[in-house]
């Protein structure tokens, strides 16, 4: 399952158009009968009374709703600054959420973007974060939505006053919640959406990535001393993890010594292996293997930045640079920040031990993949030659280093 292939589910018609977010009551925030509770909401305005959460224009495209929820731990007991999971989604992938919030032994800051048929999404976290210690203890929530046409200014998010009855929230209920959800139907904005979610974190270390990939086991705590260590504002270091996929019903490795198994068994492989692996391959890996078996806590060492089609994800702080939101989806999106990080004249360290895991393995592109880069040819050439001249202009000197970037 690949996140972005279902997210980019139409792209050619954003659903709402021609009618703003903006203009969302509570009504539609849980529709006319509340899918939780089975209850029929009035249209009394006695009854629809909501809580109104501000909003920010941003790039005169999206509007943002920063820390809706904010993590109430700071993660900070052992005077050491915790590394921020900065993921992403739609209503499409809300499913995955409580698996990170429960697996991840840090802060985790979600950027969530809705339309109208996904707005009640809202609500339902809202909800989860009041009746759950762990969402209450680790979640911090911000909402994109995008500006429709006639639109000119962002509007505040209505909210329902009457809150869910903690008891009503059940798997079953929950999952019915869920299914019953429309996901957002346009271009996804892949680039805003990470930046929304590092802006919003409540840490100054970051790692971004998405929300359907499975960390090794206590990933952010294992982490965090080495994170300590090496990334620091001005540092201008970077920490590197392995990322692997696996076939669709095998049982996710949480350690190396798991991991190496399935991968001896041919269950386990480095990630788009066969789809593009010259932008996720990272060369040595039994080297890594072996280092990651000697010793009992994860250590880092130097390896080079690999080419302008690399797109690693990676520890990075709160002060570097953020993903280039000019570039078209599908094109280079990731791979952009990775390449100013190199030309920044960043180091690239690979960490031993750490690695997360997507379910699942992608051999070839979907039509919906190519729908996108159809859709998104037409910005590529006045994206890439934009950002070109700005990486060019601020990082004169580091093009032999880094070579150029292509599209």
């Amino acid at each position: 399952m690949e996140q972005r292939e279902n997210i980019y589910r139409s792209y050619f018609f954003y659903i709402g158009a021609f009618a703003p977010i903006s203009h969302l009551t509570p009504t539609h925030l849980y529709g006319r009968t509340s899918l939780l509770s089975g209850r029929r909401i009035s249209k009394r305005r006695d009854l629809l009374e909501s809580n109104n959460i501000p909003t920010t224009v941003h790039s005169s495209r999206y509007c943002i709703a920063y820390n809706i929820t904010k993590a109430s731990r700071s993660f900070r007991e052992d005077n050491l600054e915790p590394i921020t999971l900065a993921i992403h989604s739609t209503s499409l992938y809300l499913h995955l959420l409580d698996e990170q919030i429960q697996s991840w032994d840090g802060p985790v800051s979600l950027a969530f973007f809705i339309d109208r048929g996904s707005a009640s999404a809202v609500q339902y976290l809202l909800d989860l974060y009041r009746c759950r210690d762990e969402y209450r203890a680790k979640l911090s929530l911000h909402v994109v939505y995008k500006l429709s046409a006639f639109q000119e200014r962002c509007y505040p998010l209505p909210l329902m006053s009457q809150s869910m009855p903690c008891k009503n929230l059940t798997k079953r209920y929950r999952k019915r919640f869920l299914e019953n959800l429309l996901p957002p139907f346009g271009i996804y904005p892949i680039n805003v959406m990470r930046n929304v979610a590092r802006r919003g974190a409540p840490s100054l270390i970051h790692l971004i990535s998405d929300i359907e990939m499975v960390f090794s086991l206590n990933f952010a705590e294992n982490a965090k001393k080495i994170a300590n260590e090496h990334i620091k504002e001005g540092a201008k270091k970077l920490i590197v993890i392995r990322r692997f996929e696996i076939k669709e019903n095998a049982t996710v490795p949480r350690n190396h010594t798991s991991l190496k198994e399935l991968i001896d068994d041919k269950i386990a492989f480095e990630y788009h292996h066969k789809l593009f692996p010259l932008g996720h391959t990272i060369e040595a890996l039994w080297e890594w293997f072996r280092r990651s078996k000697s010793q009992p806590e994860p250590y880092v060492w130097e390896i080079p930045y690999k080419n302008p089609a690399w797109e690693p994800q990676f520890i990075m702080h709160a002060t570097d640079p953020m993903s280039e939101e000019g570039m078209p989806t599908r094109h280079r999106d990731q791979q952009a920040l990775a390449y100013e990080l190199c030309r920044a004249n960043y180091t690239f360290l690979l960490a031993s031990q750490l690695f997360n895991v997507h379910r699942g393995i992608k051999t070839v592109t979907t039509s919906m993949d190519s729908a996108v880069v159809q859709h998104q040819t037409r910005l590529r050439y006045r994206a890439f030659k934009k950002f070109v001249h700005r990486i060019d202009r601020m990082y004169p000197k580091t093009i032999r280093r880094c070579k150029r970037f292509v599209m």
